[in-house]
């Protein structure tokens, strides 16, 4: 029995060493789709201590490779064993968070910025796979983990705060800073290699704090965890037996539409944005609903906001809507933000005059 195991273990690491490439990339899908499998919500308790466990595991085998690299740590016969697997490990890990980061960063994006972000992060996550990339060693992966260990934080406390803003952030950043400081006070206090360990541990650690800080200020950074589930427009809405009902007229093979984004206008209507809005629980904290109008001189201009009270907790979102009385004909967009002013979710609408008096057949959307 043995003896097969060893023969087994001596098979897989020949094919490891003239394969690593693909033995990599098939690793880290793995730690991508188990996470995508067995990914729960945002706020699930388990997965932030997997999360935590996982960045432990993750920095202590980074500390490992800085010290090895630089001579201050030496392996045992029976260490170095196990360290010819550490990347298979490392790769794994970074599958998993980096699956869990981008999903929650999607779910939360809305504008294109943030689009370009969650772009940003994809792209490292799979340029990490490229040989030429994995070639450059240290300064990869101490980017990596840095977005990790920030995308952690930056999750963490607005749950446990039950808000979003910059108190949170700023909270997130320091956590993660100061993380980053103990790491490096504890480990890296000599002058030898000083300039490689600032140019390849130092220098992008600092680097992607100071993208999470820009991207933060300039709404580059989606406003996790707050996410808009659902939303449409719609004519009235009504609340029966505990779900909300709006009512529109978009033709049944509109399917691409949200209610009724084509609003047929009659005298005394009014124009509703009903949404479903996800937070963590206990969270509480406000939206708003900000509506632009197309002015044909002047170009999109802010015609009125409307604040939402949010409560989370909820799987399919807290339920809320807003309605506008008075308007204009023409184009308009509706777009939902956090109360520290990112970009939620939005929708677009053409409002146009409906001279007829015929009976309207509504059609109903349940949220």
């Amino acid at each position: 029995m043995v003896k097969k195991i060893l023969h087994v273990k001596n098979r897989f690491l020949e094919f490891y060493q003239h394969h690593e490439v693909l033995v990599s990339i098939i690793v880290f899908c793995a730690g991508f789709l188990f996470d995508v499998l067995t990914l729960g919500r945002i706020d699930d308790l388990l997965n932030l201590v997997q999360q935590a466990i996982y960045l432990t595991i993750l920095g202590t085998l980074l500390i490992c490779e800085i010290r090895i690299t630089i001579g201050t740590l030496a392996l045992s016969e029976r260490g170095q064993k196990f360290w010819q697997y550490h990347n298979l490990v490392v790769h794994f890990l970074f599958g998993s968070l980096l699956s869990a980061y981008t999903i929650f960063y999607y779910t939360s994006a809305s504008a294109i910025t943030s689009f370009f972000f969650i772009v940003l992060l994809a792209g490292l996550m799979l340029a990490n796979e490229v040989p030429r990339i994995q070639k450059l060693g240290l300064p990869v992966r101490v980017i990596l983990y840095n977005i990790c260990v920030m995308s952690y934080f930056a999750f963490f406390y607005p749950i446990l705060m039950g808000h979003v803003g910059a108190i949170p952030f700023w909270l997130g950043m320091m956590s993660s800073g100061t993380v980053m400081l103990l790491v490096w006070k504890l480990n890296f206090k000599g002058k030898e290699h000083v300039h490689l360990l600032r140019l390849h541990v130092l220098m992008p650690a600092v680097a992607v704090h100071l993208v999470f800080l820009i991207g933060y200020y300039t709404s580059l950074i989606p406003p996790v965890p707050v996410a808009v589930k659902k939303i449409g427009v719609y004519y009235t809405v009504e609340k029966v037996d505990g779900k909300y009902i709006g009512k529109h007229l978009r033709p049944f093979w509109k399917v691409w539409d949200k209610g009724s984004q084509e609003f047929l206008a009659r005298t005394g209507d009014k124009v509703t944005i009903l949404l479903s809005i996800f937070s963590p629980a206990r969270f509480q904290d406000q939206v708003f609903l900000k509506w632009f109008y197309d002015d044909p001189k002047r170009g999109w201009v802010l015609e009125d906001t409307i604040p939402l009270n949010i409560l989370g907790g909820r799987d399919e979102g807290f339920r809320g809507f807003g309605s506008k009385q008075f308007y204009h004909l023409g184009s308009w967009r509706v777009i939902v933000e956090t109360s520290d002013g990112r970009e939620v979710g939005r929708i677009n609408l053409e409002i146009k005059e409906d001279n007829s008096i015929e009976e309207r057949n509504y059609q109903d959307d349940i949220f």
